[in-house]
């Protein structure tokens, strides 16, 4: 049986860096495995890592496509920025996301650390080649693109439609579910988020004024409490009613890259 999720011996950082891109980008409860000819395939492609602080630019909005990375450990957010430089964020990712690909030759969006975060980047010729070897890989790289897509669409439905309290009890119960905390939250230590209100602002279409006052009616409720660089999540239950989610399904069937965060 081949060994894919443990770091070979062999002290190479490419040999090290390949046998972390497999635990991040697939799922090890995956029926689909890759066979010893894909996997003798996937470890010939040789990836270069680096590490990145606190507010450090993963990926530039509007640069040739020449990469594609994933992130290996940490938190960042993808982004536009438009003209007269307001932001839209578009997601938060965590490690195992995948940075960069996409269809056309520049990148549409640009990825900014909210933690410090290490990434393995591979020249975006090299990643189709390495896809076009390994089936298997492919699937599980459609099954990521997927995830973004259905999380897309979660997002525009809480921009159009939810109020401002709604649409951030939603992106706190996402990123509880996403970071595989909240059975942590259940069981009463409290979660600790690091975003920031700017974000959340961000990421929702909020005035900074707005989210301020939302945020300060949670927490006066006790839900939640408010620190200048993340906000801790008192009651999952009750922020979970808020966005109408049920939280004893939270810490069920996340994917890869939820559990490696």
């Amino acid at each position: 049986m081949i060994q894919m999720f443990k770091c070979p011996t062999a002290t190479s950082i490419e040999q090290q860096t390949s046998a972390l891109i497999l635990r991040h980008l697939m799922d090890q409860t995956s029926w689909a495995m890759p066979s010893r000819q894909e996997m003798l395939h996937i470890e010939s492609f040789h990836w270069s890592t680096r590490n990145y602080a606190k507010g450090g630019n993963l990926l530039a909005q509007g640069e040739a496509r020449n990469t594609i990375s994933v992130l290996l450990s940490g938190w960042a957010f993808r982004f536009q920025t438009l003209p007269e430089g307001k932001r839209q964020i578009l997601d938060f990712v965590f490690a195992g996301a995948i940075l960069g690909f996409g269809s056309g030759t520049t990148n549409l969006y640009g990825v900014e650390a909210v933690t410090a975060c290490t990434v393995a980047s591979l020249q975006y010729v090299q990643f189709r080649r390495l896809l076009n070897g390994c089936p298997t890989l492919a699937v599980h790289v459609a099954e990521r693109v997927a995830d973004s897509e259905m999380r897309a669409y979660e997002h525009l439905t809480s921009l159009g439609r939810r109020t401002a309290r709604q649409r951030v009890a939603a992106l706190i119960v996402e990123l509880m579910e996403r970071t595989k905390n909240a059975k942590a939250a259940i069981s009463g230590r409290k979660l600790e988020l690091p975003v920031t209100q700017i974000m959340i602002g961000d990421a929702l279409g909020l005035s900074n004024e707005h989210v301020c006052r939302t945020l300060a009616k949670l927490a006066d409720d006790g839900v939640i409490e408010l620190s200048r660089h993340a906000i801790g999540v008192l009651n999952p239950l009750a922020i979970a009613q808020e966005a109408g989610r049920d939280i004893a399904g939270l810490s069920a069937g996340s994917k890869m890259e939820d559990r490696a965060a």
